[in-house]
């Protein structure tokens, strides 16, 4: 069925990669404290998808392609990022309006799951994981599809799992100790850009240079 040797490195792997926060793990912390479990659960669903076409990607393996992933990447990193950047300048905007006009834009949260794609379809953490590591825990001597589900979906499940700890455990700090004296739509603007600003560093940089 599988090299059960290989899928022992392969959970171990992704314990250790999951159980340390990223810019999913942010993202998603920022959009619980500012909108709640509803945004959350979006933004956790988008990270999801956004890990699938990391597990396409790596089991197709295809040399064009990955060339082809060089070339685009950066600018989805980018597009991403402004996207972000976006929603912490509507934070921002909310900060300044009374709550019973706050409350009416919670919709806002709809952007979540499209957000929560893009940060974890260009974190770099996740590309180098499912590149250069992933098909390591592959068997050849196994079927390859039956691998693949298997293991995309213990990742998948154990990403969701830790993300949404982190992020329950943000939120419930903040509302319990600092709600008093701190705006949760400034608070999570700030986490937004930041977010959104390292995303845009990174696709920059990333650009080719021919």
């Amino acid at each position: 069925m599988m090299d059960y040797l290989l899928f022992l490195a392969f959970l171990t792997t992704t314990l250790f990669f999951v159980i340390t926060p990223g810019p999913s793990v942010a993202f998603a912390s920022a959009q619980a404290i500012k909108h709640g479990k509803s945004a959350l659960f979006k933004t956790v669903a988008g990270d999801a998808l956004g890990t699938i076409v990391h597990i396409i990607i790596a089991v197709s393996s295809f040399t064009a392609l990955m060339s082809l992933s060089e070339l685009v990447l950066p600018f989805l990193q980018i597009f991403g990022g402004v996207f972000i950047v976006y929603m912490a300048v509507k934070s921002f905007a909310e900060a300044r309006k009374p709550l019973s006009d706050a409350a009416q834009s919670a919709p806002a949260g709809k952007v979540s799951f499209w957000a929560g794609f893009f940060a974890c379809v260009t974190n770099p953490k996740a590309i180098v994981f499912f590149v250069a590591l992933f098909p390591a825990f592959i068997s050849p001597d196994h079927n390859l599809a039956l691998q693949s589900l298997v293991y995309g979906a213990i990742f998948v499940t154990l990403d969701a799992a830790f993300i949404l700890i982190y992020a329950f455990l943000a939120m419930q700090a903040v509302r319990r100790t600092a709600a008093r004296w701190i705006n949760v739509d400034v608070l999570s603007g700030f986490g937004l850009l930041g977010v959104g600003a390292a995303m845009i560093l990174k696709g920059y940089r990333a650009i080719p240079s021919n």
